[in-house]
């Protein structure tokens, strides 16, 4: 399978190595403005991987096809184009991507943050009659690390991988063919209903901004000198992550999705292997993007879904407010709301109908 994985972070060129290992042809692209974020692995031409004890994955070198800063060479004859950036970098790349892209084309998103629904309203908008495939996860696909200092550039290093996560495309009608392909790479991926599922089923929005926002004296002081998880995730800050996936959920039921049960976040992440690797160390400011992105591209949009369906939101407003004060910004404004998605003065049932057959 000929692929193109779009980024050069954690997930993108982790993604990248482990598709290689699988046997695909992997073209890896950052753009111009990041090429310093694949620099080593354009003159190597290759990442190692490596795992932990908490990974199960194929590990060693990985020899990319291309490594290039050119979106149009890089997804020039591939069947699936990976997408793996932060949501705040989504539209800089569909914009470069969608005039770019070829006929019968399947981009992913990874994790999708409402993406799925920009870049299939970007193509409508430019009037795209190119059969392009519009998907996008739930989550990553790995939790991972690239270029850490004891192992350096180039070299990636998986702590563990999801064992489940879902997908959806847009319109909904194509999730299962786009399951089948992801599933061949990634059989752990589960259809969703669509792609309003997939974006609510984020769960680094509900989790980050709490853990932050909440160890925000411990974070400046230490500048993140402490572990993250383990140490950070008390008892007080599980109930408020909580809180918020209560109010996520009772949002998913409205919108006619089955929420996923779940234990108190406390109690979950006492099995969770991952939360003492050296890795997880705390942000080392609150300008993160466990903030800058997790709160304006998710919680906002969950509290704008939130006011449609009449389903108070107070644990994810306080935290867009604090947020929002604490990095003096205003995520409100930034915030990806539902007038940004084109969805302004519609009803629920509107809204649904676009996720199900497309814009």
């Amino acid at each position: 399978m000929k692929i193109a994985v779009l980024g050069g972070g954690n997930s993108a060129q982790t993604m990248a190595a482990d598709l290689v290992l699988e046997g695909a042809s992997v073209n890896l692209c950052d753009l111009p403005e990041f090429e310093s974020s694949i620099a080593h692995v354009m003159k190597t031409g290759a990442i190692e991987k490596y795992g932990s004890t908490g990974s199960t994955g194929k590990t060693g070198h990985a020899p990319l096809n291309k490594v290039t800063t050119s979106i149009a060479d890089a997804i020039d004859g591939v069947e699936i184009v990976f997408l793996a950036v932060p949501a705040y970098g989504h539209m800089t790349f569909y914009e470069a991507l969608a005039d770019c892209l070829q006929d019968g084309q399947t981009v992913v998103t990874i994790p999708g943050c409402w993406g799925a629904l920009r870049l299939s309203r970007l193509l409508k908008q430019r009037g795209s009659t190119k059969r392009i495939t519009v998907a996008e996860t739930s989550q990553c696909v790995h939790v991972c690390r690239v270029a850490e200092p004891w192992l350096g550039p180039g070299k990636v290093r998986v702590i563990a991988e999801r064992k489940s996560f879902q997908i959806a495309a847009i319109p909904a009608k194509e999730t299962d063919s786009v399951r089948e392909l992801v599933a061949s790479l990634y059989p752990q991926v589960k259809s969703a209903t669509n792609v309003l599922e997939t974006s609510l089923n984020n769960g680094n929005f509900i989790v980050h901004a709490p853990m932050v926002i909440m160890n925000a004296g411990w974070i400046e002081h230490t500048n993140g000198d402490f572990m993250f998880y383990r140490d950070g995730a008390t008892r007080s800050i599980g109930g408020v992550i909580d809180a918020i996936a209560a109010e996520r959920d009772t949002i998913s039921a409205k919108l006619g999705f089955t929420p996923m049960p779940a234990a108190p976040y406390i109690d979950r992440m006492k099995d969770v292997e991952w939360v003492n690797d050296p890795c997880e160390t705390a942000p080392p400011s609150l300008q993160h993007r466990y903030v800058s992105e997790d709160v304006p591209y998710g919680l906002v949009p969950i509290a704008g879904f939130g006011d449609l369906l009449d389903v108070p939101t107070p644990a994810a407003d306080s935290m867009i407010v604090l947020s929002s004060i604490s990095n003096e910004s205003d995520y409100w404004k930034e915030g990806l709301t539902l007038e940004k998605l084109g969805f302004g003065g519609l009803s629920a049932q509107e809204i649904l109908e676009i996720a199900n057959k497309g814009y």
